[in-house]
């Protein structure tokens, strides 16, 4: 006689297999098996040379070899559970090299994945996971870290019919930790995700999201000091989209949040970050020729002293005078206040009209913009701050903070989990141009390319003002034909004290703007593209006017050359002006990119590229090779890469050289 729990089981499995294909019923039955084998080699090198002292050079090279299978099955049902298990071992051995001395590591790990999938097709299903994986990561040049990613949680969802709103609930507890010669990396995560959608059929549909989430992290280069930060934060979002009417002529977008964040840190805090938000934007088509919009959205943002309430509305229509004339207008005032620092408020209208005719040759187009503003100022403070903007600093590219006027010496760059803080002038410099504060990395710091960085700072506010603004906008254009075009573009700017004295000029402008693009075709045997194009500015301005000229050509093929594959040849040049001569840019650049596939199914790219600025504070460099090959033969993949960078800035030096080889065998 079959046991109670025995019985239980057996009317589960029964009632989960309903409606579903005909299944075998089993306690347990394996259904699939896949898996690989993989060799991989990698290679890192990167030298560093600075004036005065002695050559900085880092290594790292590792081999790693990989066994993983994966097994499909199920228990009882495939409605009742499905199973995903797979694993295998990792031996590896890695090298390092560097001016702290010499390091080697090799030994034997494992990864290790598990998901079961409950009630895939009831209305209430969920899945478990659970995964421990050792990948290696590039962290920067000569930086290769093995590391340690443990990773569980559960989704689970409801769905119609039990319930009319669907409901999604979900936990991740993720950690990580790596340790190379001179960088860390410790961080843990645990996440809960709710989400509640309800449609209205055709008409649209409306989503609420909760999340919340805690870090506390332990990451950094240890050539500079390392604190523990705890950060945590909450968030609710209500996201309503409507499309209304017997046509969905009329669209409805209704956005809410609030969200706050908290940071701990070692060796201090920060105030606590609380934010609200909402959005009411609609927008009609009330016939083909014209349209109207309308647009509310508030905002209240408090972080220790700073209680920030800003408020922008606008409404506007576009119409269509026939097929070769439009016009449109608009209203739309903003009014944003600093508790017991500054407020701002603007009111202004505008208006456009857009006209496009065939000409004797090709076509033309003319427009023309007007705007005209009233913006008043009280200011109880001369300065006012900001904690936390985020940037991502990539290359050497200078990148603008928000804010015009900062107070000079007021700047700290953290890391984003802010358990580091960089220096300035050894990890990045700062350069002011007008009224922008511009933040570049330098190749020689502990800022990786393209990390994400926050930003504190304060800025001046600029006195207690009214003014008047009056901008115009002229844009005239002439399509030759397919491939040429020709454009000029207008653009006035003229502000008028009305009252108070601001603490900076009124920035007046001209500019004009000229350009010619072109991309055509071109045979001559095979068939090619040759495009290039050329722009002038001249900028008239109070504050920081200046001269910019660019060009670029480039030159592609468009099938194989003399069958050794496809070509493309491209540069730029681009020069900025300025009349303090340290802001200066002179940028020039080229690239030279080949792809093809040659015999036996191998895939092969190569490209070299060169960028030079030999202008402003850091004169800068940088020279790229990359080759790599690929090639796949049913199961069996093989790959291999080649780089090789040279970068120059300030005097400093950076050569890296990065190798790779992979090989992978699907098993099954």
């Amino acid at each position: 006689m079959m046991g109670r729990p025995a019985a239980a089981l057996a009317g589960a499995a029964l009632i989960a297999a309903t409606g579903a294909a005909a299944e075998e019923i089993a306690p347990y039955r394996l259904t699939g098996v896949d898996g690989y084998a993989s060799l991989e080699y990698a290679s890192d090198e990167q030298r560093v040379d600075q004036p005065g002292a002695s050559r900085s050079r880092q290594a790292q090279s590792g081999w790693r070899s990989e066994l993983f299978a994966m097994t499909h099955s199920y228990v009882y049902h495939p409605n009742l559970m499905t199973l995903d298990l797979g694993g295998g071992p990792i031996l590896h051995g890695e090298s390092f090299v560097g001016d702290s001395g010499t390091a080697q590591a090799r030994g034997l790990l494992y990864n290790f994945t598990a998901r079961a999938n409950l009630l895939r097709d009831k209305p209430y299903s969920g899945d478990l996971f659970f995964s421990h994986l050792n990948p290696t990561v590039s962290v920067g040049p000569g930086q290769v870290l093995t590391q340690e990613n443990v990773r569980y949680g559960f989704d689970f969802s409801l769905r119609a019919p039990v319930i009319s709103v669907p409901l999604q609930l979900g936990f991740l507890h993720s950690q990580t930790q790596a340790r190379g010669a001179d960088r860390s990396v410790d961080d843990r995560t645990d996440q809960v995700n709710f989400t509640a959608t309800r449609s209205y059929d055709a008409a649209g549909s409306t989503q609420l999201r909760y999340q919340s989430s805690r870090q506390a992290s332990r990451s950094g280069s240890l050539d500079l000091p390392l604190q523990t930060s705890d950060s945590s934060s909450q968030g609710l979002s209500v996201d309503t989209r409507l499309q209304l009417g017997d046509n969905r002529q009329y669209d409805l977008t209704n956005l809410f949040s609030v969200d706050s964040q908290r940071y701990s840190m070692q060796n201090g805090s920060i105030p606590a970050l609380s934010n609200l938000r909402f959005m009411l934007d609609g927008r009609a088509r009330q016939s083909d020729a014209l349209q109207s919009f309308a647009t509310y959205s508030y905002g209240h943002s408090r972080q220790g002293v700073l209680d920030v309430v800003s408020q922008a509305g606008s409404t506007g229509i576009a119409y269509w005078l026939g097929k070769q004339l439009q016009a449109s207008a608009g209203l739309r005032a903003d009014d944003n206040r600093t508790q017991g620092q500054f407020r701002t408020q603007s009111q202004g209208v505008d208006g456009s009209l857009r006209y496009e005719a065939p000409l004797a040759v090709g076509t033309g187009q003319a427009s023309y913009g007007v705007r005209l503003d009233r913006h008043d100022q009280v200011a109880a403070m001369p300065r006012s701050s900001v904690i936390g903007e985020f940037q991502t600093l990539a290359g050497t590219a200078y990148v603008a903070l928000a804010h015009p006027y900062v107070v000079a010496g007021s700047i700290n760059v953290y890391n984003a989990s802010r358990s580091q803080l960089f220096v300035e002038g050894a990890d990045y410099t700062l350069l002011v141009v007008g009224t922008e504060t511009r933040v570049q990395r330098l190749i020689g710091g502990r800022i990786l390319d393209g990390e994400q960085v926050l930003v504190d700072y304060a800025y001046d506010t600029g006195g207690s003002y009214s003014y008047r603004q009056l901008d115009q906008t002229v844009n005239l254009g002439w399509n030759l034909s397919r491939f040429v075009s020709a454009y000029y573009r207008r653009l006035e700017s003229t502000p008028r004290l009305t009252s108070g004295l601001p603490a900076f000029p009124l920035n007046e402008m001209r500019s004009n703007v000229f350009g010619l693009r072109a991309d055509m075709p071109w045979n001559s045997g095979i068939a090619t593209t040759l495009g290039g194009a050329l722009e002038r500015e001249e900028r008239r301005e109070t504050i920081s006017p200046f001269r910019r000229y660019s060009a670029e050509a480039y030159a592609q093929s468009d099938e194989p050359l003399l069958d050794l594959g496809f070509f493309r040849l491209s540069g730029r040049r681009v020069r900025v002006d300025y009349d303090i001569p340290l802001q200066n840019s002179n940028l020039r650049a080229g690239e030279l990119r080949y792809w093809s596939r040659q015999r036996f199914g191998i895939d092969v790219n190569a490209a070299l590229a060169a960028e030079r600025d030999d202008a402003g504070v850091l004169p800068r460099q940088r020279r790229d090779f990359s080759l790599g090959a690929r090639w796949q033969q049913r199961r069996l993949t093989v790959s291999a890469t080649l780089q090789r960078t040279w970068e120059s800035q300030g005097g400093i030096d950076r050569n890296r050289t990065a190798v790779q080889f992979l090989a992978r065998r699907e098993l099954w």
